[in-house]
């Protein structure tokens, strides 16, 4: 029986064979290239850039008195919008923090005040940190081309 059940599969691999068409015929296009999809906006995009910081004395600001000093940070994302942009900092020796493009901090006024500050996207790329320094009651303004911060 079982060289009878042999005889039939040896058969049928004879008459159909393995690969029986002996190379004849096309291999086959090997399907299209695709589209590669499309660009993305963000992940490993472009970094926001600090083009200036800004800031602005009260009025009746008093040296030696604390007062309300604002900061303004201009900055840039050529992939995203600036409403989305993340601003993150502070001024040494003053109180509170800069976390929008403008922000108000309270200072002493009893020195010049060290402050950094940086922007950053949703995707995670940050901008190059900016230093700055605040001068008592002062109004003032630096750049980063050309760099005319500390």
């Amino acid at each position: 029986m079982r060289f009878a059940i042999a005889l039939v599969l040896g058969g049928a691999l004879a008459l159909g064979g393995c690969d029986s068409d002996g190379g004849s015929g096309s291999a086959g296009s090997g399907g299209s290239g695709g589209s590669g999809g499309s660009a993305g906006s963000g992940g490993d995009g472009a970094s926001p850039t600090i083009a200036m910081v800004a800031w602005e004395a009260t009025a009746g600001c008093t040296g030696g008195q604390r007062s309300d000093v604002v900061v303004t940070v201009t900055a840039t994302d050529p992939d995203t919008d600036a409403g989305n942009l993340i601003y993150s900092g502070s001024v040494g020796g003053c109180g509170g923090p800069i976390n929008a493009a403008v922000s108000t901090i309270s200072c002493p006024n009893v020195a010049p005040y060290p402050g950094t500050v940086m922007v950053s996207d949703p995707d995670g790329n940050d901008s190059t940190p900016v230093v700055f320094d605040v001068g008592i009651c002062a109004t003032s303004s630096c750049t980063t081309d050309p760099d005319t911060c500390s």
